[in-house]
């Protein structure tokens, strides 16, 4: 069973951990966001989800500007728990919790580039006459 709440100091120590592993054995993930990982637990922006009532297997990222725009910034599994539907239930979560809190629309950056399908599936589109560079980063939002 999977459960997603608010982080703990000893949820952020755990996801902390398994990123730096993560870096230190493949190069990847998301490690070297761990500032913004810190800022968000600070904020009270970082939700995870947590297998069983002990062990974190993702966390979410967000935040809400002052227009009520959303973010999910950054929405993370690790890599021994996905393609278990945790992923689905975290997104679901942050998109139901930030309507509720009435955001009125969410945007992600699909970084890496391939996340663009994933993102896709929860209805989040590109936006029309938004004028992207080279290079830049492809952004999606999903109006409530």
């Amino acid at each position: 069973m999977i459960d997603i709440q608010p982080a703990t100091n000893a949820h952020l120590d755990e996801i902390l951990a398994w990123l730096k592993q993560e870096q230190e054995e493949t190069g990847e993930g998301f490690y070297c966001n761990k500032e913004i990982i810190v800022e968000a637990f600070n904020a009270s922006e970082l939700h995870c989800a947590i297998y069983e009532n002990c062990t974190v297997v993702g966390f979410g990222i967000y935040r809400v500007n002052s227009n009520q725009e959303a973010f999910i910034d950054i929405l993370e599994i690790h890599p021994a728990h996905r393609g278990k539907g945790y992923g689905k239930a975290l997104a679901q979560h942050l998109i139901q919790m930030l309507s509720e809190r009435g955001a009125h629309d969410i945007a992600v950056k699909c970084v890496p580039r391939s996340s663009e399908g994933y993102w896709r599936k929860f209805s989040f589109t590109e936006l029309e006459n938004v004028r992207r560079w080279p290079g830049e980063q492809l952004k999606l939002t999903l109006i409530l």
